[in-house]
């Protein structure tokens, strides 16, 4: 499964999105979170760890789908470096 990274830079808060390669679809995409005020500190602290751990399982989810593949003979083999 290969991936596409999108980053631009906005003043001092630069986006990511990560892409599947195949079908473009945004897989994650990220930007530096603004503090809404409307939010208690534990309220932001707790919603930080929601995103946290939603980024966690992408990328535990990419990594498990990546070793079936590899288990099961379907990824293309790679060329030494020469």
């Amino acid at each position: 499964m290969s991936y596409r990274t999108h980053t631009a830079i906005r003043g001092v808060t630069p986006p990511l999105q990560i892409c599947d390669a195949t079908p473009g679809s945004v897989r994650l995409a990220r930007e530096y979170p603004r503090q809404d005020t409307s939010l208690s500190q534990e309220e932001w602290e707790l919603l930080q760890l929601y995103r946290e751990e939603a980024r966690h399982d992408l990328f535990r989810r990419s990594f498990l789908l990546v070793s079936e593949r590899y288990l099961k003979g379907e990824l293309p083999a790679t060329n030494p470096a020469p």
